[in-house]
This record gives structure tokens, sequence and C-alpha cells, in this order.
């Protein structure tokens, strides 16, 4: 029987995962707190030794990440803000380690684009778009049954958008670091409390009706609307720990009707949205279903063998 490892790398924490015959069979899991790169590559490959064997692993990581197989830097994580992290050879890392094992490399977000397109999608779709809010923002997505890279992987949290009105003279100290006010700026869990002059760890205690969760919204809403214009996605799924918040589901698809303002004449989008802007089924454990997908293994989506 088929045996996977799956390592999944945040910037909170790294989990890894042994699943055996189906990818979603978990047979054993254990989750590390991120620290330097030296520290927590090791203990995950302690804990896989003493887990193993396995027949593939799949590797997803927090970006910018060198997806390329052709590069020199592939399976690196590159210029990252989390600068212990800058040029960490995380897939060298895990190949050195278990030499022979087949591997596979992409984003933290790929990966769960492409496992809940493998095992979610409605028949006939070929693709997927998936969005993940805590301590950042990630979109992944898969077009043509397959992840997108091309000159590097999808950034959509650093898109910038419009923002509202009310928001634009300063009303918070937008978080990213890069570009200020993008989806990233807006969204993430720090801008969040910094709307509300709060530590994250108080967000959970915010009313649904606070008008940070519109703020978001707003911008959140910007965003799939944008995507469905760009990449015509036929599912997005929503994860993450910002959007535990089930109350913010209908807010995000109030405003991306908002802004589509019904130029997109899909049964999908113009209805309620309640079955095309969803949350993982996963969870906030899609995290552990993803890497197996990306492992160099027959895929469990027949479209994706190809």
């Amino acid at each position: 029987m088929v045996r996977y490892a799956g390592i999944e790398g945040g910037g909170t924490t790294w989990r890894v995962a042994i699943a055996e015959g189906d990818p979603r069979n978990i047979i054993a899991r254990e989750t590390f707190d991120t620290r330097g790169p030296e520290e927590t590559l090791q203990d995950i490959v302690d804990w896989l030794k003493a887990n193993g064997p396995f027949d593939a692993m799949g590797v997803a990581t927090f970006g910018p990440v060198d997806p390329n197989p052709n590069s020199e830097y592939y399976g690196y994580i590159t210029n990252t803000p989390k600068k212990l992290w800058n040029f960490a050879d995380v897939l060298g890392t895990f190949k050195r380690a278990f030499p022979g094992v087949p591997a596979a490399f992409d984003t933290d977000v790929n990966a769960p684009a492409l496992a809940e397109f493998s095992f979610n999608a409605a028949e006939g779709d070929t693709s997927c778009m998936y969005v993940t809010v805590g301590t950042g923002v990630g979109v992944g997505l898969v077009i043509n049954s397959k992840t997108v890279h091309g000159l590097v992987h999808p950034e959509g949290g650093h898109l910038k958008l419009p923002r509202r009105p009310q928001d634009i003279n300063g009303a918070f100290d937008c978080s990213c670091s890069f570009h200020g006010d993008c989806v990233e700026g807006i969204c993430a869990s720090g801008a969040l409390a910094a709307f509300k002059g709060c530590k994250p760890s108080d967000l959970p205690s915010l009313s649904d009706d606070d008008d940070v969760w519109d703020s978001f919204a707003h911008t959140m809403g910007g965003l799939c609307a944008s995507a469905i214009l760009l990449c015509s996605p036929e599912r997005i799924v929503l994860s993450g720990g910002v959007l535990k918040r089930a109350s913010l589901f209908p807010k995000v698809r109030a405003k991306c009707k908002e802004f589509l303002a019904d130029y997109v004449t899909h049964e999908k989008v113009l209805g309620d949205m309640e079955d095309y802007i969803v949350p993982s089924e996963w969870g906030n454990d899609a995290g552990e279903n993803i890497s197996w997908t990306r492992s160099p293994q027959p895929n469990p989506n027949p479209n994706l063998n190809s």
C-alpha cells in the first residue's frame, strides 16, 4: 500500500503527516513551531524518519518560492519577509534526507487549491481558486486542471484594490511591508487588529456586526470579483484563521456581487453564490490534506493524470 509524506510550511507552524493508501487517510501527524530553517526542518526530518518509510513526498510552503524544476533555486523559499527563511533550501533538505524518494514542491496555497480541485470539484470543472487568510493572505490557482506557475506563482494577496472611502484617509496602518494597503495589508489578522487597535488574538471576541468585518468583506469581495474577471475560476474556496468566522461569507459574497454588477452572466454568480464562494470542506485542517496531490503519484482526479 502506497504511503505518502506531506509537509506544509507556514509562518507560525509547520505540519507534517503520513497517509496510507488514500491521501486523505492520515495515520500520523505532528506540528512544529516555525523557528529558523535549520532547526525546524531538522525536527521534521527526524519525525519522518521515526514514522517512515514512505513512497513519495509532497512539500508546500509559504512563499515566495521558486517552483521551476529547471531553476538553480527550485524548492527554495526566496525573498520572503520572514528574514530567517530568505533563500532557504526547503526541498533540497528533504531530498538529501530521503534520497530516492520522489518529491514535488509548490506553495502552501497552490497545493490546497489542487487538493480542493482534486477531491471536491464538480464534474467537468477544470479550475479552482483557494484563498487563505491568517497572518498573511495567500492565493492558489488551478487553471485547466493544473496549478498556475508561469513567471513564479500567484501572489494575489498583494493585489492593490479600491479601498472603502472611509478607510482611505488612514483609518488604520496597513500591515504589508511591501505594498501597504494591498489585500494582505487590509485583510490579514495583523491589519484587522490594527484597524481595531487590539491584538490579533482579540479578533475572535469582536461582534459579527463590527465595522472591521465590513472593511474585510469589501476587500475580499473585490479580490474574488477580480479573480472571476481575470481567471474565471469555477469555484472559490476561502480558508484560514480569519475565515473561521462564518458570518464573513455572506458579506464577501454580497461585495463580490456588487463589484461584478451582473456583468458575468453565469448561473454560479448570478444567485447568492452560496455554492460558489465556499469554505473548505476540511476547515482549517486543509493544510494536512494539501501536499498529497503534489506528490508524484497518480492523482485521484483522472483529469490530472495527463
